[in-house]
């Protein structure tokens, strides 16, 4: 019983939820602490400096680190749509920030 039970809920329990950077900015503490990877859906708007970009949706707009290793093959601008998986980054006193750790899809 205990088995059936598991395979029921297995499925539910690796169902990634997409964020908006504005519930990142306000969950920010507690996803940093879990360490948990938020999947967010939006726009790399500019390029801030090295490896540093303005991630921007409907909400609000954060800066993201993105390692060139995970930018997509395909080139992409500002009006084209990519999915990023990053850890948040959170100290006091200093702005939220989202670390990419899986490659950049632009579908």
């Amino acid at each position: 019983m205990k088995s059936l039970l598991l395979c029921l809920l297995l499925p539910f329990a690796f169902q990634e939820h997409t964020y908006t950077v504005g519930e990142v900015m306000r969950h920010a503490r507690q996803l940093h602490n879990d360490s948990a990877v938020v999947q967010i859906t939006g726009y790399v708007t500019r390029k801030l400096r090295d490896n540093n970009y303005m991630f921007e949706d409907r909400t609000a707009e954060i800066q993201v680190d993105i390692d060139p290793k995970y930018l997509p093959k395909t080139p992409f601008t500002d009006k084209d749509a990519v999915t990023i998986k990053a850890l948040v980054q959170y100290e006091i006193n200093k702005p939220i920030t989202l670390k990419v750790s899986q490659p950049v899809s632009n579908d």
